[in-house]
């Protein structure tokens, strides 16, 4: 049975009742390098210099809890989870309430309650992730070398544990908590794998790479993505998530060329170009079927001269545009 959580709800703002609006994730909590908190600030405070967020509905999470239980098989999780139970609630109820969430996150644990708040409120629906990331974030308590749960954001979502590629032996308070984590939301197989396409996925470990080649789920690579016009890359995506009835767009920071581009926690190198960014998801949030979007794990902490910062920027600043 999982622990019961409390948490303060969270502050909001309202501007108006629009079709959209932006929710603040300022957790770190689930990352390996600190300071993605402060990219939530960042992007917020140069969406409002702009105005292009004047007349959209505000809300910035605010969640009083400290500590908790940790390990080395996921750790910070009980914090985690009660950022993911607060956001799952914020997504549901703007779900419910006919907006389109805006999310704005620190590190990408927090999807996890997004997924679930999508579910929560649309039960029935079948839901498809484009998932534009460096990382394949399917690791569990199983078979994670770092324990950082922002790795383990999908395979609590899908609801698995990959014991085929086990690697680590998590003590029962982990696994009880990690039971928690994936059942957010009241459900633990909140997405299959066939409505999952990862965008210039590269930076692979083995466990991960054993259920992508079990369930094939779908990456469409940096090399792909070179060769095909976006709008044609766009249209392929939403093709083949053409039996969903809601999409998730979620954009890691670290899905950006590494060569270019420091400011978030794990750059790599041979990534998705800024432009190319931008007109990818400005293509995707056209469609009706979008159901909400997340921008994640931009770090000013470790961003050279704000290059990152100002690229993710007009990333959001699109994304805002199209959703208006």
């Amino acid at each position: 049975m999982c622990y019961q959580h409390y948490f303060e709800k969270w502050n909001s703002t309202n501007c108006i009742n629009g079709t959209n609006l932006i929710i603040t994730v300022r957790y770190d909590t689930g990352a390996r390098f600190r300071g993605s908190d402060q990219g939530v600030t960042a992007l917020l405070d140069l969406s409002k210099k702009s105005g292009i967020s004047a007349n959209l509905e505000m809300r910035d999470c605010i969640i009083s809890f400290d500590g908790g239980f940790t390990s080395v098989y996921a750790r910070n999780i009980e914090k985690v989870l009660h950022i993911c139970e607060a956001v799952c609630l914020e997504v549901c109820e703007s779900v419910l309430s006919g907006h389109i969430p805006i999310l704005i996150s620190g590190d990408h644990s927090s999807a996890t309650g997004t997924i679930a708040g999508i579910k929560k409120a649309k039960p029935e629906s079948r839901l498809g992730i484009i998932w534009i990331d460096a990382h394949a974030d399917l690791h569990s308590p199983f078979t994670s070398y770092s324990g950082h749960m922002h790795g383990m954001t999908l395979a609590a979502s899908l609801g698995v544990d990959n014991i085929a590629s086990v690697l680590r032996n998590p003590d029962q308070i982990t696994l009880d908590f990690w039971h928690c984590f994936k059942h957010i939301g009241g459900m633990s197989e909140k997405i299959k794998p066939s409505d999952i396409v990862y965008v210039t996925l590269r930076d692979l470990e083995k466990q991960e790479a054993h259920l992508i080649d079990k369930y094939g789920i779908r990456n469409i690579t940096t090399k792909e993505l070179r060769d095909t016009e976006e709008a044609d890359i766009g249209t392929l995506i939403l093709e083949h998530l053409n039996d969903c009835t809601d999409i998730y767009l979620s954009f890691d920071t670290d899905s950006l060329d590494g060569a270019i581009s420091k400011g978030t926690g794990l750059p790599v190198d041979n990534g998705i170009l800024p432009k190319e960014a931008e007109t990818l998801i400005g293509m995707i949030l056209k469609d009706p079927k979008v159901i909400c979007f997340e921008i994640t794990e931009l770090n000013p902490k470790l961003d050279i001269n704000h290059a990152t910062t100002n690229m993710v920027y007009q990333i959001l600043e699109k994304a805002i545009a199209v959703l208006k």
